[in-house]
């Protein structure tokens, strides 16, 4: 009776044994996450500027290098922001196999927010991926000053009344400027000087 127990009980063991030495492989492997494949991969983000109290916006690309369609696909950021930054959230995407999705992110940089460059990081939410993150180097900036307004012409007021005369209007004689005023005086004058001579002839002075 004990031998038939016995021979029972060996392929039961062989069997545990058997799955056992099949399972360690693929337990280890999941522990030290070599099952995982990075399926949806952020692409090369450049380096971005903003000042304080504004805002700038860029480009992230994400491509699905697996072999199924993911829906629903967003951005997401860490939750320790640097104090004074936000960051607006993007409509979600669906990815299909081997397809890259376009999102417009808007960074804004509060007027307080320090002077100085902050690395933030980008990941998806796509399913059973481990969510590589993509660090983002953002640099806050000083607003630049206001620009220069440009001068205007100085334009010197002409006094009312006053009739400007052409150059060709004003004689010139001997170094003195005469003017049809001065000139006009000049004949009274010579005039009466001439008249005053002729009375005096006449009268035999």
């Amino acid at each position: 009776m004990f031998d038939i127990i016995i021979v029972m009980v060996k392929p039961i063991v062989c069997a545990a044994l058997l799955l056992a030495v099949l399972a360690h492989p693929a337990v280890s492997t999941i522990e030290d996450g070599s099952i995982y494949e990075d399926y949806v991969d952020i692409g090369e983000v450049q380096s971005v500027e903003v000042y304080q109290g504004s805002s700038a916006t860029f480009s992230v690309s994400a491509t699905n290098h697996g072999n199924l369609c993911y829906g629903g696909v967003i951005l997401k950021y860490p939750r320790d922001l640097p104090e004074g930054i936000t960051i607006s959230p993007v409509e979600s995407q669906t990815i299909d196999i081997g397809e890259t999705a376009t999102y417009e992110v808007t960074i804004y940089a509060g007027e307080n927010t320090s002077i100085g460059t902050y690395n933030i990081g980008i990941a998806d939410n796509a399913a059973n991926d481990p969510n590589t993150w993509r660090d983002v180097e953002v640099s806050v900036l000083t607003p630049p000053p206001p620009p220069t307004p440009v001068p205007t012409e100085k334009v010197t007021p002409v006094a009312g009344g006053i009739p400007t005369r052409p150059a060709e209007a004003t004689m010139e004689t001997g170094g003195i400027r005469l003017t049809d005023n001065v000139l006009f005086w000049l004949v009274v004058v010579l005039g009466a000087l001439l008249g005053i001579g002729a009375f005096m002839r006449y009268r035999g002075i």
